[in-house]
């Protein structure tokens, strides 16, 4: 580990912990469903793993689950693997290497001797498949790459004889194709020297213990082989998917069949869809299959999942692959609840089959997780529950990321969620239990993300939101009459195409109901009809790209906002007195990159900003917490921290603050710093990080305006969490 980290995790353990009990708050479901992995030990174990949120265990099948991240640096699991003596002891392998739970998984720690050296930006150690010796459990066997992505791969694969502490690439240079993924590992139970190995350049076994690999895909058109499974009972028997690429002619993916070992593979696709997408269409409009399962003691027996949109379904063979029949029926004969996901997600992600009772399956999707216990003959959703009433309430299956989380003005218990993929999200009851409120949100792909809400002082049931799709500055504004349930759209008109981050309601001088917004890259516009018309409110701005926008609490006419760094030239920070019809720039020397978020306190004169840290031009600018207690004509950095995501004030006391830390999710070491808060202005701080916050990819937070000694995070992979903020700061 260098330095800078061991540096980091010093400062980390060294600051206070205030011992903050959070609940988690969600949907249930959501993000994308990785890995599934039905336990050997326990019929009733199932254990999940996703690409944002981390780990999960469930021991009654499914019903609730345990979010259990203690220990990991990052939240993607791509594999899961059991001991097979000992209950406890748990492997789980992702973008970031490999870790070793013996706990059952409460408490991980992360083994990285003998990888490649940790690196600042990107994966250093990917891993794609993960496979334990069970003569020898010492032996594990990890192979690079990651097949979702399908890249970062290294022609490698990586051998511990201790049980994962040390750790040594097996392979030689050129025993694999050089950056070839791996997505496939097998150890023959005859043979702990003979090995099968699926990756993107084909088949290779090795009969030497991983050191010497040869390719043996007689029989495929092509490389493109994912995954592998064989037969406990027949080994000789496999099967392997193969991935057709999108939008080519003939076809040539499916499931392939090997009787002899895997030195020859037979085609076995009869029954199976085999569409293929036209030219330049999504990929997934090509069929295809990933994910495959084989009964333990019966080789004719198989399952495999379909990985496109048109083939979502799970198909079952009984005759040893030579026809497949669809058992995950969702339109006429159906036998499948989708729960309350219904939007997206259908295409199959993760398949297991239970090594106890092989009636038992469970499958994954981006969406959510199904169980069946008759051979697929019914499937129910296990990742969420549903009340009679329409409500639903995650289970412990928490997958779900969010922009904003707003309560409202009048109502003390009722919560707005603004997610990430699934919209906006209702609670009546502070977050026990929500409904999706999407209705009338049109086009339909709008209804992706809700970045914020602004409710009308005169009728709070009366409100606007902005929605859109997170990815792309496409966004689109709607208002409501009864609270944000359903929603009417409103025209454009003076509004520049882009996504609406911030919404503010409220009186101008001269009109009854002033709107206030920003747009991505447009700046500030204002309407004074209640979002009829608009008009640009720019004036003084140095670019147009405004990060945050407030507004002060004891004069209406008073607004701040905060730009980001636009090709070299530095963001700042920006005042108006007159309801943003023109800005004058404070603290012109204050020298700011990607700036996140602002607030200020209820004294109209305290002021905090959020920034992560980025190069403007040549010239590196760290991220962290500033405070301003002039209005923003002075500043003054009272935390160091590159990936401050959000900050949010106390209304009844601006020395009252808490800060939401995240990190850039796309390299080795990326959980964030969690939720830190000061009780002196930002001269000292106290981590409110404790077991039952799971994620510390914090996104927002909010500070409850009916009882501000409780306050909502957003995480960026767990749902929402809620805390009541009881105890001092030792």
């Amino acid at each position: 580990m260098n330095g800078r980290f061991l540096g980091v995790c010093l400062l980390a353990a060294a600051l206070p912990v205030l011992a903050a009990e959070w609940r988690n708050v969600g949907p249930g479901g959501g993000g994308w469903i990785q890995s599934v992995h039905a336990g050997r030990h326990r019929v009733g174990d199932v254990f999940v793993g996703c690409d944002v949120g981390g780990f999960y265990r469930s021991a009654d099948g499914g019903q609730s689950y345990g979010i259990q991240n203690q220990g990991l640096q990052d939240y993607w699991v791509e594999c899961i693997v059991e001991h097979p003596d000992n209950p406890d002891v748990l492997f789980i392998a992702g973008m970031s290497g490999v870790y070793k739970s013996a706990d059952g998984g409460r408490t991980w720690t992360w083994l990285r001797k003998g990888f490649p050296e940790i690196k600042r930006y990107s994966w250093s150690a990917p891993v794609g498949a993960l496979v334990m010796d069970r003569e020898n459990p010492n032996v594990l066997y990890a192979g690079i790459g990651s097949p979702r992505r399908r890249k970062w791969g290294a022609g490698a694969v990586y051998k511990s004889m201790d049980g994962g502490t040390n750790w040594s690439r097996v392979n030689g240079l050129g025993t694999l194709p050089a950056k070839t993924v791996v997505s496939g590992l097998l150890i023959d139970p005859r043979n702990r020297e003979h090995l099968y190995l699926a990756c993107d350049a084909g088949v290779y076994q090795s009969f030497d213990g991983g050191r010497g690999w040869k390719p043996t895909s007689t029989g495929l058109p092509h490389t493109g082989a994912r995954r592998l499974a064989q037969c406990a009972f027949e080994p000789d028997t496999l099967y392997l998917t193969l991935w057709s690429p999108p939008g080519t002619n003939p076809w040539q993916g499916g499931v392939y069949k090997s009787t002899d070992g895997g030195t020859s593979w037979n085609v076995c696709n009869t029954g199976l869809k085999q569409s293929v997408g036209k030219p330049g269409a999504a990929g997934a409009l090509t069929s295809n299959y990933d994910c495959v399962a084989v009964h333990p003691q019966d080789p004719d027996i198989a399952y495999v999942g379909g990985a496109s949109w048109v083939n979502a379904t799970v198909y079952q063979t009984i005759d040893g692959g030579k026809t497949w029949r669809e058992i995950v029926r969702r339109h006429e004969d159906r036998n499948f609840d989708p729960g309350w996901i219904t939007m997206w997600g259908p295409s199959v992600t993760c398949l297991s089959m239970s090594p106890l009772d092989p009636a038992i399956l469970y499958f994954g999707t981006s969406g959510g997780v199904f169980k069946t216990m008759d051979a697929g003959a019914n499937w129910e959703p296990v990742y969420a529950k549903r009340f009679p009433d329409g409500r639903i309430a995650g289970t412990g299956l928490e997958v779900t990321c969010l922009h904003n989380i707003m309560v409202h003005p009048t109502v003390p218990d009722r919560v707005y969620f603004g997610f990430y993929d699934i919209g906006l999200l209702i609670s009546e009851d502070g977050g026990a239990s929500m409904r999706r409120c999407v209705e009338g949100i049109a086009p339909q792909r709008m209804a992706n993300s809700c970045f914020d809400m602004a409710f009308d002082p005169a009728d709070p049931e009366h409100c606007w939101g902005a929605f859109g799709t997170w990815g792309t500055n496409i966004g689109v504004l709607a208002e409501s009459a009864d609270g944000g349930r359903t929603w009417k759209m409103m025209e454009r008109n003076g509004l520049p195409e882009g996504r609406t981050r911030t919404l503010i309601a409220g009186a101008k001088p001269m009109a009854k109901r002033g709107l206030f917004c920003t747009i991505d890259g447009q700046g500030v516009f204002v309407s004074d009809d209640g979002g009829r018309f608009w008009k640009p409110a720019n004036t003084g701005l140095r670019t147009r790209e405004v990060r945050s926008l407030v507004r002060g609490p004891q004069n209406a006419d008073v607004f701040w906002c905060v730009t980001g760094s636009v090709k070299g030239v530095f963001g700042g920070v920006y005042r108006s007195v007159d309801a943003c019809e023109t800005w004058r720039r404070v603290a012109p020397d204050l020298k700011l990159g990607d700036t996140k978020g602002l607030a200020v306190g209820g004294d109209g004169r305290t002021l905090y900003l959020a920034a992560r840290d980025r190069n403007v031009g040549e010239t590196p600018v760290a991220g962290g917490i500033w405070r301003s207690r002039d209005g923003g004509d002075t500043w003054t950095k009272t935390l160091v921290d590159d990936f401050a995501a959000c900050v949010a004030v106390d209304p009844r006391d601006p020395t009252v603050v808490y800060v939401a830390l995240s990190d850039h999710p796309y390299h080795d070491q990326c959980t964030g710093d969690g939720v830190k808060m000061s009780r002196d202005g930002g001269q000292t701080w106290v981590s409110l990080n404790s077991a039952s916050l799971t994620c510390h990819q914090i996104t927002t937070i909010t500070v409850d305006s009916h009882d501000p000694d409780r306050i909502y995070v957003g995480t960026g992979g767990n749902g929402g969490f809620t805390t009541r903020i009881t105890t001092p700061p030792r």
